[in-house]
């Protein structure tokens, strides 16, 4: 954020920024983001988690954070009564369950996005100004080892994970990382089309990372999420939040390297 100016931001510091799924790895570290730069936090949470408030609040002063329990996104009436004299939302929480029931998870995802977007055209007008997606990259694309040539745009979508995820020959074993991928491409393909389609005074930006272990740190990530949120030039944006392709073994090689000790690491094959 040190390209612009405090001054210059959509949305001023010292207002309120609503961020789903706030208690999660990156969650977290948005809400942090936003609470140094002056903001106030409200962030949802599936459960209590006194730890949280705790930790923002010893940080950053005892009204800089407070959580607020939905236990579902699908419930329009929660979400809208959350986003009460909030400027930004920073829509993070989805369906990490890995299940392979697709006819069950991938309404569900796209239901969260519809309901959180139509919440926030509902509020007074002008009131929210910017509306941020947390995507993946896979929902643009998975990697295609030795497949060379793949060009990544903002109009690449990952329509045969889609297929795959509803397909009774897809490998059982394959189905729940499959549905999850394909959740996240409808539930962001979902959040476009709305807004194309209602065309809501909010601006629209939606961030793709990929494994927040390695081609992009986390820090960097909650960055970019603020980016998207505050930056006056980034309007209708897919921010890409990856690099290029790895290995499981660099993979592995990594984990090894951070936690030594931990013996639950396998030995990389050679293979991968």
């Amino acid at each position: 954020m040190a390209s612009i100016k405090k001054e210059v931001y959509v949305i001023p510091p010292g207002s309120r920024v609503l961020v789903t799924g706030a208690n999660g790895f990156i969650g977290a570290h948005v809400v942090q983001e936003l609470l140094s730069l002056g903001y106030f936090v409200r962030g949802t949470v599936r459960s209590q988690k006194p730890w949280l408030e705790e930790l923002f609040k010893s940080k950053f002063g005892p009204n800089s954070f407070e959580s607020i329990v939905i236990p579902d996104l699908s419930g329009f009436d929660a979400l809208s009564e959350a986003m009460g004299g909030v400027r930004g939302v920073i829509h993070m929480a989805s369906d990490v369950s890995f299940s392979p029931n697709a006819d069950e998870v991938i309404p569900k995802v796209v239901a969260a996005t519809e309901n959180i977007l139509e919440a926030a055209a509902r509020q007074p007008e002008g009131s929210i100004q910017r509306v941020v997606l947390t995507s993946s990259a896979s929902a643009a694309a998975l990697p295609q080892p030795g497949v060379e040539g793949i060009v990544v745009t903002e109009d690449t979508w990952n329509t045969a994970t889609v297929n795959a995820a509803f397909d009774e020959n897809t490998p059982a074993d394959a189905k729940p990382f499959t549905v999850y991928v394909a959740s996240k491409t409808e539930g962001e393909r979902a959040g476009w089309k709305w807004v194309k389609n209602n065309k809501p005074a909010f601006v629209f930006n939606s961030v793709l990372p990929y494994y927040t272990v390695k081609f992009v740190d986390v820090v960097d990530l909650a960055r970019v999420h603020v980016v998207g949120l505050l930056h006056p030039e980034v309007k209708s944006e897919r921010l890409f939040a990856f690099t290029s392709a790895f290995t499981w073994k660099e993979f592995v090689n990594i984990l090894q390297k951070v936690r030594p000790g931990n013996a639950g690491i396998p030995n990389p094959s050679s293979e991968t």
